[in-house]
């Protein structure tokens, strides 16, 4: 039985169902909806009960520990900058960790996934309003007194990057942005997939993108 570590995912499940019947909600909306439906006031409410039992069932032996994140060596020079500024934009708003919601935003900016975005036709402007609203307004609770933690990136946020490093690894190359994007889908769960979905960027085009450019030499 599902119970409300599941919220995401029935969040999910509900916007597409109301969407399937012609009724189109936002990804807040129907996080809120959700939130209702398990008699807590507000979705903040919801996800610091989500947050407190996560902490205790995630496995991350298979990341460096927290506070001492240990990034692989093969990024673009792009890329570093972009990692280095969602890190910062999370210690700036004082968010215990940076989570992909941050990655996302900052890679907005990154030459290669803002490439590999607008390839797909997307207009990153509303995307960006959307990204900025949910920081500012459903990751209260992830405000912390305890800056020495501040840039920590999530388990969610490391998952991603090791995945698209894992992914590029065979291709004598190093990884880019676009790669990040690319291994951002495969967190199904995650609010920063579901923007993307909504605004019409999908795996696919992102992976055509790079498979492209992989063939023309310029990634």
């Amino acid at each position: 039985m599902r119970d409300f570590r599941d919220a995401k995912v029935m969040a999910h499940s509900l916007r597409a169902a109301l969407a399937a019947k012609g009724f189109k909600i936002t990804v807040c909306q129907s996080l809120e909806l959700i939130s209702e439906a398990f008699g807590v006031s507000d979705w903040n409410t919801l996800a610091a009960a989500i947050r407190r039992r996560a902490n205790t069932a995630h496995d991350t032996a298979s990341f460096p520990p927290r506070g001492s994140t240990k990034w692989p060596s093969e990024f673009t020079r792009e890329f570093e900058l972009t990692l280095h500024r969602a890190q910062v934009d999370a210690n700036e708003r004082e968010h215990e960790f940076a989570t992909l919601e941050h990655l996302l935003l900052a890679l907005l900016t990154d030459a290669d996934a803002s490439a590999a975005m607008k390839a797909n036709t997307a207009d990153l402007q509303p995307l960006n309003e959307r990204l900025v609203d949910y920081i500012e307004n459903d990751l209260k609770t992830l405000v912390t007194v305890d800056r020495e933690f501040g840039d920590t990136p999530s388990v969610a946020f490391r998952r991603v990057v090791h995945r698209a490093v894992a992914r590029v690894k065979s291709l004598d190359r190093k990884t880019t942005g676009a790669d990040v994007l690319a291994a951002m889908f495969d967190q199904t769960e995650s609010p920063a997939a579901w923007l993307l979905s909504e605004h019409g960027i999908t795996q696919e085009s992102v992976l055509n993108f790079i498979s492209n450019h992989d063939r023309q030499g310029k990634v």
